[in-house]
């Protein structure tokens, strides 16, 4: 009898053991499927994000010829008056219109803006701030415009003398932003950002980029400067640089909303006299200056490299030379 008792004991310990064996197996089986699954998602993004860069190479050539055969066949046009309903084509316009293209099977979509748009804040620093303010503004904002107008001038000028509440070398040293200040005209607009105050009046927007703030072109390639497209304007810059009443904003705002997405004529959704102040101080014609984004059309929610450049348009035959010259050309 103890022989046998023995013998169950044994063969009990066996069982707990390989049940142990198995429990163990099974936990680790687990966490490799939940890793596997896990990665799988990863690298599915992470190869899409990758593939779609190409995509966005291949639509950013098609449609820079695309905007140069439409210059072909209509060499002028007063954007937000072109109805595109006339025309058995879709036009290709600096007017911020959605367009959503098929590339080889996958639906791309792209808007085409005037690189000439948003605030000229580093080539044109007073103009610019002057605008940023008006009777209406806070008081402790306008403290702000004029604090960052001093370091903006201290960050631009070749003396090392600092205006009131405002940095030089020493001071940008001590903030670990050695060897700023640059003491010469800015060649990025980027270096915005590292000057104080300016991200409290510019802020970044929805896609954190500086798309409100004038594109500082490279040495030797064509100048930014002049009156701002209508397209990419923001509220503030409706309501100073066009004298617009603040309550007659958003009115303007959501006329602008309903002809990039609906291509509703701007003369269908604003009076006369509001429209007139707006075409007089902001520019309704192309500088020949494209700034293109290419993105995921806004009904698919997938991964996607959005790509954004600017560059000078060129005839339907191709550039001067065979040679694009880029102002800026950005992944985000």
């Amino acid at each position: 009898m103890s022989k046998n008792f023995h013998n169950s004991a044994e063969n009990g310990s066996a069982l707990v053991a390989v049940l142990c064996l198995l429990l163990t197996g099974g936990i680790i089986t687990a966490a490799v499927l939940s890793l596997s699954k896990v990665g799988t998602f990863t690298v599915y993004a992470h190869i899409e994000r990758q593939k779609s860069m190409f995509v966005a190479e291949g639509v950013a050539t098609r449609v820079q010829f695309l905007y140069a055969a439409d210059l072909q066949l209509h060499t002028s046009e007063k954007l937000g008056e072109t109805d595109y309903t006339e025309y058995d084509y879709d036009r290709f316009l600096c007017d911020g219109v959605k367009h959503v293209i098929d590339y080889y099977g996958e639906k791309v979509q792209f808007t085409i803006t005037d690189t000439i748009g948003g605030e000229d804040v580093a080539q044109d620093v007073s103009a610019t701030l002057n605008k940023y303010v008006n009777e209406d503004t806070d008081a402790d904002v306008q403290e702000t415009v004029t604090k960052f107008g001093n370091y903006l001038q201290d960050y631009i000028d070749t003396d090392d003398n600092a205006r009131d509440d405002s940095w030089e070398t020493t001071d940008y040293e001590d903030a670990g932003l050695k060897p700023l200040p640059r003491n010469s005209a800015l060649q990025f607009r980027e270096e915005l950002t590292l000057i104080p105050e300016f991200l409290k009046l510019y802020p970044m927007d929805k896609d954190g980029r500086m798309s409100h703030i004038r594109l500082i072109p490279p040495k030797g390639s064509p100048e930014t400067t002049g009156k701002p497209t209508l397209f990419t304007a923001t509220p503030r810059m409706i309501r100073n640089y066009c004298g617009i009443e603040e309550e007659k904003v958003p009115e303007v705002m959501d006329a602008l909303k309903a002809w990039k997405n609906e291509r509703t004529l701007l003369s269908d959704t604003l009076d006369e006299e509001l429209l007139n102040k707006l075409k007089s101080n902001l520019a309704t014609t192309e500088s020949g200056l494209l700034t293109i984004n290419i993105e995921a059309p806004d009904e698919e929610k997938r991964p996607f490299s959005r790509l954004v450049f600017s560059f000078p348009a060129f005839k339907i035959a191709g550039p001067e030379n065979e040679l694009i010259e880029y102002l800026e050309w950005n992944f985000y």
